[in-house]
């Protein structure tokens, strides 16, 4: 993968996982009882360029994204990307 193509699709990640993120903390999901996982997470978006050069990285963001959807329900509010 070119690394334009690389760059856009890890930016399109990292948003999407820190909107997710940012909700579920909104939420009272992710509070400071759990502040590892959201550190983790965060972790793992910083990350997101390094992973984008694995050949399966697509189907794993996919699947991260979806998990992060059936916690915060934002593509039923949001229908601007449906996941």
């Amino acid at each position: 993968m070119d690394g334009a193509k690389r760059s856009a699709l890890s930016d399109f990640y990292r948003e999407e996982f820190l909107r997710h993120i940012e909700y579920l903390q909104a939420a009272g999901i992710l509070d400071e009882t759990n502040r590892e996982v959201a550190d983790r997470c965060r972790a793992f978006c910083a990350r997101l360029d390094e992973f984008c050069c694995h050949e399966h990285f697509p189907e794993l963001a996919e699947t991260v994204l979806q998990s992060f959807d059936a916690l915060s329900r934002l593509s039923d509010r949001d229908p601007r990307l449906p996941h």
